[in-house]
């Protein structure tokens, strides 16, 4: 049975990027894997998705897009994006597991209407009773990214490091890191996020102590 991952988030951010990183690291282990990213009219601030279809082989991939209700991880960069209409239709009780990065920006709606807030809490609970619960981990990426390797840029690679950690992402860490490498950019960075999503998600108070003291 093919494995949706569904990545919802911001423009200029690296959505695209995590999408390859999964695709290639796919690729190495001889696995079936799709990359379809929806990036419209989504220049920097707009809203970007990419499906990414996996499979046990090439000959099992039956679609290149994550099916209404199918997805199975919904990564969630931003959150205005994951409770919108286009990704909250992939998300299923009971299957769907969401990572979602809990800092939040106000995306392009700010711009034409300058007296908008974020509803946030609003809508974490929306995303929480689309996915139930106990299917939600929320993780301030963005802040961690900053704190512990200097720039916010690295908060998608760090929720990578941690749905894997989390046994969200089937594909092995042999596999991601060398789509790390192989991409070529702030490789050493990258990688560092990486680890810091997985410790994070297995050694959460110890990351929130190294937080608190600045890292």
């Amino acid at each position: 049975v093919p494995y949706g991952v569904f990545i919802a988030g911001v423009g200029g951010t690296g959505v695209v990027t995590i999408g390859q990183l999964l695709g290639m690291a796919a690729h190495l282990e001889g696995k079936g894997c799709s990359v379809l990213d929806m990036a419209g009219l989504a220049q920097k601030g707009g809203a970007v998705f990419s499906h990414v279809v996996l499979a046990g082989s090439p000959d099992h991939m039956l679609n290149t897009r994550v099916a209404m209700g199918e997805a199975d991880l919904l990564l969630a960069g931003d959150l205005v994006v994951a409770t919108s209409a286009e990704a909250m239709a992939r998300v299923s009780p009971g299957r769907t597991h969401v990572l979602l990065n809990s800092d939040t920006a106000p995306t392009a709606a700010f711009v034409s209407n300058p007296g908008w807030t974020l509803p946030g809490a609003n809508l974490t609970a929306d995303l929480q009773s689309a996915c139930g619960k106990e299917n939600l981990d929320a993780v301030d990426a963005a802040a961690m990214a900053v704190v512990l390797l200097g720039d916010a840029i690295y908060s998608n690679p760090l929720m990578m490091g941690y749905a894997f950690q989390r046994g969200w992402i089937p594909l092995s860490r042999e596999a991601l890191l060398r789509a790390i490498e192989l991409n070529g950019q702030q490789v050493p960075n990258n990688l560092a996020a990486f680890a810091w999503g997985r410790r994070a998600a297995h050694e959460p108070a110890a990351v929130a102590r190294l937080m608190a003291n600045g890292g």
